[in-house]
C-alpha cells in the first residue's frame, strides 16, 4: 500500500495551543519533511491545519508507504503507540490522536467542535484511536481494524 498513514493530534484551541503543540513535537519532529528516531527508517511529513471556524487545533503526521501486515502489526503499533504516548506526556491538553490511511483530513474537516469527537459513530471510522480519558493515565487505545483495510 503506497498511501500515507496519517496521525492527527487534536487539542482544544487556545491562544497558545498551536505553539504548545509545536514545542512538544519539536522534541521529536519539525513541521515539513523529517526523519525521527521514533520512526526508524521512515520519512515523515508534519503539517498544521488551521480552521478559523473550529474550536480545536490539529497537527498531522503523515508517514508515506507505511505498511501494516498481520505479521508486523503488533511491532508497528508499538512504535506508533510509543510516539503517541510521548506526545500525550508532553502536552496534557492533547485530547485525541486519530490514525488512518488518508482519511483524516476528509473526516476531521467535517468537525468544528472538539466535543463532536466524543461521538462513537464518528470515531469508529478510524482504525486506530488514542483518547485522553484521565490525565494520570496513558491515553486509551481503541482499535477498529475493520474501519479501513489495513493489510
Amino acid at each position: 500500500m503506497a498511501e500515507y498513514f496519517d496521525i492527527s493530534l487534536i487539542v482544544k484551541k487556545t491562544n497558545t495551543s498551536k505553539s504548545e503543540l509545536d514545542v512538544c513535537l519539536n522534541q521529536f519532529v519539525y513541521e515539513g519533511k523529517n526523519s525521527s528516531a521514533l520512526f526508524v527508517n521512515k520519512e515523515i511529513i508534519v503539517s498544521h491545519f488551521e480552521d478559523e471556524e473550529s474550536d480545536f487545533d490539529e497537527i498531522s503526521i503523515g508517514i508515506p508507504n507505511q505498511q501494516f501486515s498481520k505479521e508486523n502489526f503488533e511491532n508497528e503499533l508499538l512504535e506508533l503507540t510509543d510516539f503517541v504516548n510521548s506526545c500525550f506526556e508532553c502536552n496534557s491538553n492533547l485530547k485525541y490522536a486519530l490514525c488512518s490511511y488518508e482519511l483524516n483530513g476528509y473526516l476531521i474537516s467535517r468537525i468544528k467542535k472538539i466535543q463532536d469527537f466524543n461521538n462513537d459513530e464518528f470515531l469508529k471510522k478510524f482504525p486506530i484511536i488514542y483518547k485522553q480519558i484521565d490525565l494520570l493515565e496513558r491515553p486509551k487505545l481503541e482499535l477498529n481494524i475493520g474501519a479501513q483495510k489495513m493489510w
